[in-house]
């Protein structure tokens, strides 16, 4: 039995995959010119394995070259002109926009949608239009679990010592728990809907450890104060545990869970540095749009909570420490993202426990968070943390891969790759400049004509044909959707009028409160340009006994109906 992966794209089986499981797990971000060329990802041994046993190949994304649509592409088969997702703000008129990571956006539904029809089990661990549960993306034998668009309980926070309310006495239920060799001193602070509660104590000769609870419960979590990592996830042959200076998952009246990392604290306990991660609520529906209750619960209990990202944002604003200096603030944002790959790892093996199913559909945010900060920054302290990263996504990748079995097939997919930015357009600002403020807008990497007027467009077209930045032309080419639809997906009911893309270096964006162009601080790896550029090209590796062939290319397009083949159909 074998699958002959032609390289005009078409997938013929020679008999049907009758057992067997496909895990499909797609690593946001993680190009394949980054995969592939940069020097700090030489460590992803796993994947290079993965690799060189299997398939691999560049793999063109969704235009524009964003998250929402790119992996719309890939569970629906189909690209945003027909699947509706068209960008990550999806414009419903040409005033409003709609949210294109919710699946009340999908227009087709997903694939795995069809075996588990067909009585195969299934569990898609937190994708991309994964919430709210409906007919497109949730039905029978289905699992499919996410926290990306559910409410915030909780934000993210980075409490320090002047940030509390010190308490005179101890809470109820705190005062008899622990043992300290100094006089315990008390808080508390709110973040979100959630009060809490800590006791700085010392279990030796000075104070260390903070036990946190929420609302005096009785449930609690220690933190001990521990020095950031100096070394990476790898060293040698040694690999270390993932954030293994995080507390374990403190659960909050059952719909949520946070976890602490106490960053400083001084020796008297009056100064400290306490990371607490975002408290979300979490989705899990079972057949449909039944909330799995009894099962969220023991997740929550026993594995801990559901992390989305990196603290990448507290690290740019300088909180973590100062950012390209001793690299402290390096060190401690890639804590956060371990934090991130060792619990997604933790809630994929409970939920191959609990449901064993016959396909699993994985997502992780590591790479998008690292390379929306590293990318394309020659500063030669950034590469070790880069490879740091890159370690970091292969750890994850390498956790999954040690669960399969001779008969099972791994199908590693990205939903686009990443690019150095260097200057910002805001397109709207200079349309209102142009004197098209209410006729035309700009959004992403296409306008929209509020009279659909094919004239005007033209129009707009060759006044911004003619922008320069200096002496660089800014807009590089244009795409009409009538003319580009069948290569690129564009257009449709829900996309744009008029596609572009700009000279390598620019960043679109929508807002109109800064100046029209303007030259970043920093260079940084961005998004959203036209997919077949070698650095937003996305990566597809696929291994397994069914695969055999070499793929020249791939687009995001043949996922979907690859899956179905692996699984018989």
């Amino acid at each position: 039995m074998k699958l002959i992966l032609i390289l005009a794209l078409c997938l013929v089986p020679l008999g049907a995959q009758d057992k067997g499981r496909v895990f499909l797990i797609s690593l946001d971000g993680m190009g394949f010119k980054a995969f592939t060329e940069d020097p700090a990802a030489a460590d992803m041994k796993t994947m290079r394995r993965l690799a060189a046993e299997g398939i691999s190949a560049p793999m063109q994304a969704a235009f524009p070259s964003l998250t929402a649509p790119g992996h719309a592409s890939i569970f629906t088969g189909v690209y945003g002109n027909v699947n509706g997702v068209t960008a990550n703000d999806i414009p419903a008129t040409f005033e409003t926009r709609v949210n294109g990571f919710r699946a009340e956006q999908l227009k087709t539904e997903v694939f795995w949608l069809k075996p588990g029809r067909s009585g195969m089990k299934t569990i898609a661990h937190n994708p991309t239009q994964g919430f709210p549960c409906t007919n497109f993306n949730s039905g029978p034998n289905v699992v499919l679990m996410n926290g990306y668009q559910t409410p915030v309980v909780a934000p993210e926070k980075l409490v320090k010592a002047k940030d509390v309310t010190w308490l005179d006495k101890a809470p109820d239920g705190l005062a008899t728990l622990l043992k300290s060799q100094l006089p315990i001193r008390y808080f508390r602070y709110d973040s979100g809907r959630i009060q809490f509660v800590g006791a700085v104590f010392a279990k030796g000769f000075h104070y260390d450890t903070i036990r946190m609870t929420a609302y005096s419960g009785k449930r609690y979590v220690d933190v001990e104060r521990k020095e950031s990592e100096t070394e990476p996830v790898r060293t040698g042959n040694k690999t270390r545990p993932l954030a293994r200076y995080f507390s374990e998952g403190l659960p909050i009246a059952d719909i949520t869970a946070v976890h602490f990392r106490l960053f400083d604290m001084n020796a008297e306990g009056t100064d400290f540095l306490l990371y607490q991660t975002q408290a979300k609520e979490i989705s899990i529906c079972e057949d449909g749009d039944t909330q799995a209750t009894k099962f969220k619960q023991k997740l929550l209990t026993t594995t801990g909570a559901f992390i989305g990202n990196g603290a990448g944002g507290l690290y740019t604003k300088g909180e973590l420490g100062v950012p390209y200096s001793d690299g402290l603030a390096e060190r401690r944002f890639l804590e956060t993202l371990e934090l991130h790959a060792r619990q997604t790892m933790r809630h994929t093996r409970a939920l191959l426990a609990e449901y064993d199913p016959r396909l699993m559909v994985d997502y992780i945010s590591t790479p998008d968070d690292m390379l929306h900060t590293w990318w394309g920054n020659n500063d030669k302290m950034i590469e070790p943390y880069r490879r740091w990263g890159y370690q970091i996504i292969d750890e994850r990748v390498t956790q999954l891969s040690q669960l399969l079995k001779e008969e099972d097939h791994i199908v590693v997919v990205s939903d686009h790759g990443m690019t150095a930015m260097h200057t910002e357009l805001r397109i709207n600002k200079l349309l209102e400049e142009l004197g098209y403020k209410d006729r035309v807008a700009a959004q992403d990497h296409f306008l929209i004509a509020k009279d659909k007027d094919p004239a005007l467009l033209e129009e707009v077209k060759q006044k911004l044909d003619n922008f320069k930045d200096g002496e660089t032309k800014v807009f590089a080419e244009w795409f009409w959707p009538k003319e580009a639809a069948t290569k690129f997906g564009i257009g449709g009911p829900f996309g744009g009028d008029l596609y572009f893309d700009l000279a390598p270096g620019y960043k679109s964006t929508s807002g109109t409160s800064k100046p029209t162009i303007q030259k970043l601080e920093r260079v940084k790896g961005e998004h959203g340009p036209l997919p077949t550029r070698p650095d937003l090209q996305a990566l597809f590796i696929a291994h397994g006994p069914n695969l055999h062939s070499r793929a020249a290319s791939m687009k995001t397009t043949n996922i979907a109906p690859l899956v179905l083949t692996l699984l018989g159909f």
